[in-house]
């Protein structure tokens, strides 16, 4: 075989690859939605999952989210004052916040933290089930899988990466008042200004993109690394590699995701 033909088998067969885990993620999410319509096909104990993973992945991840906000305004924000200060265009302040915190950086450092956080956790857990044969003991005894591991973590990610990236853009929009003054930056905005102008230049396309960002991304992340852990093979070795496979097509899905959400917005 040619090198040519070697190298479009391997292009072909990783295509097919990624459309088929797309389309896998595709139907655990139609048959995900379709339990949340009716919660009562839903065991009662995967109420109690959901809370946890709620717990797990959103509110012990709080102060992390926090500090990663704080430290984006202190290099980022700080940045644009003294920058903009320097050539005379501080009234564009508020527009690259907003375009740069609330449109691109809070919804995708947010996924990436979850991904890492809770994205792997969730793979390694489910594919060391699968290995000790717990899904298939589950089966056995009537309990549907999807239902009990699958549904509350999808719920729970979705929920944890609204509220930690809604938390990340207050805390690095507040500290992005407040730093510059502490610091005594030149041409800090006032309260009034910085207030009015993020409310000048949020608009509810901003919204609507915000909430495809953190929505989709964070059901994304949940359903690809479920379908990772579940379908590991049943050895001790293959649990690594499915948690790495989940971090690995996870970013890819979210920065797809983000990069064509962006383009709609800005194009809107």
């Amino acid at each position: 075989m040619s090198p040519v033909v070697r190298c479009c088998d391997i292009v072909g067969l990783t295509a097919l690859g990624w459309c088929r885990s797309m389309l896998d993620v595709a139907s655990l999410m139609v048959q995900a939605v379709v339990l949340l319509i009716r919660p009562r096909a839903l065991p009662s104990v995967a109420w109690t999952v959901l809370r946890r993973q709620i717990l797990f992945t959103g509110v012990e991840a709080m102060p992390f989210a926090a500090l990663l906000a704080l430290l984006t305004a202190m290099m980022v924000v700080v940045q644009f004052q003294v920058s903009l200060t320097g050539i005379g265009q501080s009234n564009v302040f508020s527009q690259l916040l907003v375009a740069v915190l609330v449109r691109e950086l809070g919804p995708l450092l947010v996924a990436l933290l979850i991904i890492g956080r809770s994205g792997t956790a969730m793979a390694t857990e489910l594919a060391n089930m699968q290995v000790r044969g717990e899904v298939a003991a589950l089966e056995r005894q009537g309990i549907d899988p999807l239902a009990y591991l699958v549904v509350p973590r999808l719920g729970g990610a979705v929920v944890a990466v609204t509220g930690l990236t809604l938390q990340y853009i207050a805390v690095s929009l507040v500290a992005g008042f407040l730093l510059p003054h502490l610091l005594l930056v030149s041409g800090a905005p006032d309260l009034e200004t910085f207030v009015g102008g993020l409310a000048r230049h949020l608009t509810l396309v901003d919204l609507v993109s915000l909430l495809a960002k953190t929505l989709v991304p964070g059901a994304l992340i949940a359903l690809i690394s479920c379908r990772e852990g579940l379908l590991c093979p049943v050895t001790v070795t293959a649990v690594p590699q499915a948690a790495t496979r989940a971090v690995v097509r996870s970013i890819t899905a979210v920065f797809v995701w983000d990069a064509l959400v962006s383009a709609i917005s800005y194009a809107a």
